[in-house]
């Protein structure tokens, strides 16, 4: 017997230490790195109403007509600021009318900034009665949002509601990146309208020119309307040039469409992605399907296959009717097992390695509910697409808790497998689970006990097959019944500590946690396992009743698992810092009986799951996660992640994460057409 003790503190500072380098891009291509913001105190009320308050080298006037005033020129009033070398205020009484026209000239250096804008240029002029303003040879930046541009003239007209261009262009690069930008001989922005027309429009990637229309109708801000959105434009080592023109569709006001032509130079042809969206009484949902006619570079790759058309199809919804009645829908289907290879997609990924495509029905009351689903894959091993699925499963549940101090539950289940390839197993399984639970807790501590008993049955057919080759250790039976009682005690105490000598107004507590469970060995090489893999071993997966997901596969127990958590909490009871440490250890060996299960051939007993998991709240906007897990099993660190985030605010948030997974852990976890797939033969590295 070995027992092992990982260095789990290193394995998780080298885990958490990742590239800067990486960071930095990543935070530049999603969040606001570079963009200034309004940083002076927001002023309310009418900006007429508001002192005027001018700084200035040097002061002259002609009251009431002229002022001037010259050398580091500062004038302030309510949000707005105006900065100039010179700045000349002009007052005239024009004939007939009762207000005397107001103008205002600025020369040199001119820099003027509220809370949504900032231009610069040599020269301005603004008529304070109308609003109207205009600037000459300047530049002008969003505040606070991406969005950028230059402009031969810019102007504002009709109380600030248009912006108009003249020889302008639009960006939403950030700061020191002019990767594309869209260039026209005038540009009319309408605030109110919530739209921009352009004339002349060139849509540019660095200097080039790769789109031309004589007129651009873009939607600006919130309001919906029909309209081209900004193009976009990339190169990529997969598809070489790609330019895409979105067209946003205000259907109705429950529904609405985005049609977007994504040409790729390398794929030598357009692919359609059209995006549905909706709004019923039956729920919401997208539809999303992409259609390329024909690839060359597939068909050169694919030859017997002629001619290729590529399509992915993705349906997500979400209902709930008279509720109690609860829809969901979660499909998607690509034409081929190469699409996520080829194309960067949303709605999948190459290392998901499948599709899933899955629609259920529930209904749900107090202490009741039931759901119908079924649930299929498209597998993406050309090696060995054999995958099951459920046709149909029907889970239910009921609740009676607060009988007198016990809570109870009653879960039960049926379901069909069938496989995709004629000459596999398939079954029909029925588990029922009752569970009674005594809790008991106050505010120092924890205990709760529970019992359960897990009886299944399995008809499965299709057996000949499997059970005649000879690679296939274990035999098949074609009806199973398996009973398992479960105990389980869970008890977890909080001590607290002021932490006055090293940081005056945060606490510390200390978290001890032990768990005991047992489960009897059952016999389960007799059962295929259609559902069952292991599961993730994190520090509060340690304490889970279950060594491996669905029921085909319940590993005896007889282990305590403890462990320990340590928070810190500053003055407000803000969670600053925690760290958490645990292992279990068996009393007896853990096993199904399936002998596909290699260390189940390995009598071993003692502490052989380890787990660490910690965060630390950098600063309000900047948080570290990291974890490791560690399995004498595998004899490696089966997975470990770490994440860098920053949340500029409740609703921004941008993380840097990478997480790996070793070969030994995709070989336990994952099925064999699975964990064989290439790309998993060196584990799974993801940023």
């Amino acid at each position: 017997m070995k027992k092992r003790i990982p260095t789990l503190l290193a394995t998780m500072i080298a885990s958490a230490l990742y590239s800067h380098q990486g960071l930095a891009a990543d935070l530049a291509s999603q969040c606001m790195l570079g963009v200034p913001s309004y940083d002076r105190p927001l002023v309310k009320g009418d900006t007429n109403d508001l002192p005027v308050t001018i700084n200035a080298d040097n002061a002259k006037g002609n009251y009431p007509d002229d002022a001037v005033f010259t050398g580091n020129v500062d004038i302030m009033q309510g949000n707005s600021r105006l900065q100039a070398d010179e700045v000349q205020l002009h007052q005239k009484q024009a004939e007939g009318q009762p207000e005397p026209v107001r103008t205002v000239d600025a020369l040199g250096n001119v820099h003027y900034d509220d809370n949504q804008v900032i231009l610069k240029g040599p020269q301005g002029w603004a008529n304070r009665n109308t609003k109207d303003a205009n600037g000459w040879e300047g530049d002008y930046q969003w505040g606070g949002r991406q969005g950028r541009g230059t402009a031969d003239l810019m102007k504002q007209r009709g109380e600030n509601r248009y912006t108009i261009l003249e020889n302008g262009s639009f960006t939403s690069c950030l700061p020191g990146s002019d990767t594309w930008s869209v260039v026209g001989s005038e540009v009319i922005h309408d605030r109110e309208e919530q739209v921009a027309e352009i004339w002349n429009a060139r849509f540019k990637v660095g200097p080039v020119p790769i789109f031309y229309s004589p007129y651009l109708q873009l939607p600006v801000g919130d309001k919906r309307r029909s309209g081209f959105l900004i193009p976009n434009a990339k190169y990529t080592t997969k598809n070489y040039f790609e330019f895409y023109l979105p067209y946003y569709w205000n259907i109705a006001p429950n529904m609405d469409a985005t049609i977007t032509p994504h040409y790729m130079h390398r794929r030598g042809n357009i692919m359609w992605e059209n995006e549905f969206r909706y709004l019923t009484q039956a729920g919401a949902g997208l539809m999303e399907l992409d259609y390329l006619p024909s690839d060359k570079v597939y068909e050169d790759e694919h030859p017997k296959e002629g001619d290729k058309h590529r399509w992915l199809f993705y349906w997500q919804h979400s209902g709930v009717m008279d509720q109690v009645w609860r829809f969901n829908v979660d499909y998607t289907k690509v034409s081929d097992s190469s699409y996520f290879n080829d194309f960067d997609s949303k709605y999948g990924s190459s290392t998901d390695g499948y599709a899933t495509q899955k629609f259920s029905v529930g209904y749900a009351v107090q202490n009741f509910d039931a759901t119908v689903s079924t649930k299929q894959f498209q597998v993406f091993n050309d090696q060995n697409t054999s995958s099951y699925s459920a046709e149909p499963q029907l889970d239910v549940n009921y609740y009676h808790n607060d009988l007198g101090p016990f809570d109870t539950r009653i879960y039960g289940q049926a379901v069909h497998f069938v496989n995709t390839k004629d000459n596999m197993p398939e079954a029909t399984r029925v588990h029922l689970e009752p569970t009674i639970n005594l809790p008991l807790s106050n505010r120092w501590g924890s205990l709760n006990t529970e019992a359960k008993l897990m009886a299944t049955h399995y008809q499965q057919t299709n057996l000949d097959s499997y059970n005649s080759d000879p690679n296939n250790k274990n035999k098949l039976e074609d009806s199973v019944n398996r009973v398992m009682p479960q105990f389980k005690v869970d008890g977890k105490l909080v001590f607290e500590r002021d932490m006055a000598m090293l940081a005056p107004g945060y606490t510390q507590t200390l978290e001890p946690r032990v768990q005991y469970l047992y489960v009897p060995y059952r016999d389960q090489s007799g059962i295929y396992n259609y559902d069952s893999s292991l599961l993730q071993s994190d520090y509060n997966g340690l304490f889970r009743d279950r060594t491996y997901g669905g029921l085909d596969r319940i590993a005896s127990a007889n282990q305590v698992t403890t462990g320990v958590t340590t928070r810190v909490y500053d003055d407000a009871a803000v969670e600053r810092f925690n760290v958490s440490v645990g292992q279990i250890y068996y009393f007896t060996e853990s096993r199904t009986g399936d002998d596909n299960i290699k260390w189940e051939n390995d009598d071993k007993t003692g502490s052989l799951v380890w787990a660490g998991d910690t965060y630390w709240r950098i600063s309000e906007r900047w948080g570290l996660r990291s974890g490791v897990q560690y399995d004498t099993r595998l004899d490696s660190v089966a997975t470990s992640s770490s994440s860098l985030e920053y949340r500029r605010d409740q609703d921004r948030l941008v993380q840097l994460n990478y997480r790996y997974a070793s070969p030994e852990y995709i070989q336990a976890t994952l099925p064999s057409y699975y964990s064989t797939a290439e790309q998993y033969k060196n584990g799974i590295n993801l940023v």
